[in-house]
């Protein structure tokens, strides 16, 4: 991937929780040298500060539940803003936008800014492989770490010990079973009519998630290439 000195780099990675998508956004923004910002790790972070916006969304988001598009909004708004300040190239957006009010924000905020367009990539998986991604998820325990792991592909090797910082390893409560399927099920009433939006405007491109990570991103890769 090549980015262009005269026009920003947007990247959009859609796709239902466990599909991949927050991996392959990382891989993106890692050669791309672009800021990853990732909507589910801002949110934890507002939560586990116990600002006004954390306190709002912790219950919604344990239960599985999205957040409403206005805090949503103004936590993405704020750190767009905080990234043009440092003059960035562009950006990759993870979890973000989730509904089409959102979409609609994203574009006023890209107008504002006075940023290039957006790529879409829309990364999809059986709804079997998503409940067993997603129950079978750990993570470090420590913040300054942060590893991911999965019981299924990606086991640590001391059971619930970090392999990088011998930390614990714990589960989220929104990746518990039960929240999962509602996680599911949120999707598909608020987020799944966006890929009509986006399709309709011909700006949406489909990713198979259900095959390795790294055929994946060799996938993104090629089409991120071929892009004007």
């Amino acid at each position: 991937m090549n980015k262009s000195k005269d026009k920003t780099t947007i990247v959009v990675l859609l796709g239902p929780p466990g599909s991949g998508k927050g991996t392959q956004a990382k891989k993106v923004a890692g050669t791309l040298k672009l800021p990853h910002v990732d909507t589910g790790s801002l949110i934890r972070e507002a939560i586990k500060n116990q600002t006004p916006l954390g306190k709002k969304a912790k219950d919604i988001v344990e239960s599985g539940r999205l957040l409403p598009d206005q805090l949503v909004n103004s936590l993405i708004k704020e750190k767009l803003y905080s990234l043009k300040e440092d003059s960035f190239q562009g950006f990759i957006l993870d979890g973000f936008p989730r509904t089409i009010g959102q979409a609609e924000a994203l574009e006023k905020i890209i107008e504002e800014l006075n940023l290039g367009p957006l790529k879409i990539f829309n990364v999809q998986a059986p709804e079997d492989l998503l409940i067993k991604r997603l129950s079978s998820r750990r993570l470090c325990s420590n913040k300054d770490c942060g590893e991911i792991y999965n019981l299924v592909s990606k086991k640590p090797e001391k059971e619930n010990i970090c392999d990088k910082c011998g930390s614990p390893l714990y589960q989220r409560k929104d990746d518990l079973e039960e929240a999962c399927r509602q996680r599911l099920v949120e999707y598909k009433n608020k987020t799944a009519p966006l890929e009509k939006y986006y399709k309709d405007k011909k700006m949406l491109i489909d990713i198979d998630g259900s095959k390795d990570k790294d055929i994946v991103f060799k996938e993104i890769n090629v089409i991120m290439n071929s892009c004007p």
